[in-house]
């Protein structure tokens, strides 16, 4: 019926590519269509595991490891050393909870990487809030960016506006 590629997400399901927002009484309803069989019981409890949230530790812990994986790449990319229990490294990931861009640049590492750097490590993505947010937290001087990591996206990606994209393709933003 129903049950053609079905993946559980969030509450959503991807029916051949294609999104669908189910209610409660929805995924309900599919549920009891369900037989007793060893695929059913993998889906239903695919649909049951979509309504679990992560822990605000586990968040966290997937938070911090992608501002130090940023760091370590920042890091490689200016050849400027990376050491996180240093506090004035140049290049150090700001801790949880604290407000301000989550990648501090100083000195050389901020001429050589001229980027205000918000990180996201989520599942639910929200581009006008991310955007916001770096938009927000942006140094003067720099350019914005959000570096997010997802399951559903096999590669971490890079939000940065069109016209910071223009600069750095014209090499107007020495990296």
């Amino acid at each position: 019926i129903l049950m053609i590629l079905m993946i559980s997400i969030k509450r959503n399901l991807i029916l051949a590519n294609k999104w669908v927002c189910l209610s409660d009484s929805d995924r309900d309803y599919i549920k009891s269509l369900l037989k007793d069989d060893k695929k059913s019981k993998a889906l239903s409890r695919k649909l049951d595991d979509a309504d679990k949230r992560i822990t605000e530790q586990s968040a966290k812990v997937k938070g911090r490891e992608l501002q130090k994986w940023v760091c370590t790449r920042i890091a490689k990319l200016t050849n400027i050393p990376f050491d996180n229990k240093d506090d004035n490294c140049k290049i150090h990931s700001r801790e949880m909870g604290q407000s301000g861009v989550d990648i501090i640049l100083r000195d050389e590492a901020l001429q050589k990487f001229p980027f205000s750097i918000e990180c996201k490590s989520t599942e639910s993505i929200n581009l006008r809030d991310f955007i916001q947010q770096a938009k927000s937290n942006q140094k003067e001087g720099t350019d914005w960016m959000v570096v997010i990591r997802t399951k559903s996206i096999s590669d971490v990606i890079v939000v940065i506006s069109w016209d910071s994209f223009e600069r750095l393709y014209r090499g107007e933003i020495n990296v």
